[in-house]
């Protein structure tokens, strides 16, 4: 056990001088041009590219909305509430509206659908962020 430990310190201070840490990127020679900011009724936590022609914002709960733009343009196309009726899905035991709160998204490979994650899900039946009571024996 000490020698294959030895072995292992010994392999990890050549390697240290061997391979680079980082790569050779020089700060000076690499730079970003802000071409437009875009405005609105926008709070987003993040955005999304699409190879279609679509850039996303995610607005999480400040806003309750992921919005639209054309990525050439930055106009904006379409913004999309959170809310949903679960009950519309099939989803028995909720009534009412839900919200949600956009936080990240993927486009599909042929870029014609978005998914979103939501951070938290608001309106009866959902509690705080947080406070799942989730466990094991439930076969999640």
């Amino acid at each position: 056990m000490r020698i294959s430990v030895r072995w292992t310190i010994v392999f990890a201070l050549l390697t240290q001088f061997i391979a680079p840490s980082h790569a050779n990127v020089l700060s000076d020679s690499t730079e970003l041009k802000l071409e437009k900011t875009i405005t609105g009724d926008i709070s987003p936590k993040s955005v999304r590219a699409s190879k279609t022609g679509y850039v996303s914002a995610h607005n999480m709960m400040y806003r309750h909305s992921v919005t639209i733009y054309d990525a050439n343009s930055l106009d904006l196309i379409k913004t999309i509430p959170d809310q949903v009726r679960l009950s519309d899905f099939g989803i028995a035991g909720y009534s009412g509206l839900h919200r949600g709160a956009p936080v990240e998204g993927a486009y599909s490979p042929d870029g014609k659908y978005l998914y979103v994650t939501n951070y938290a899900m608001y309106g009866k039946g959902f509690n705080r962020e947080g406070t799942d009571t989730c466990s094991p024996a439930d076969k999640y």
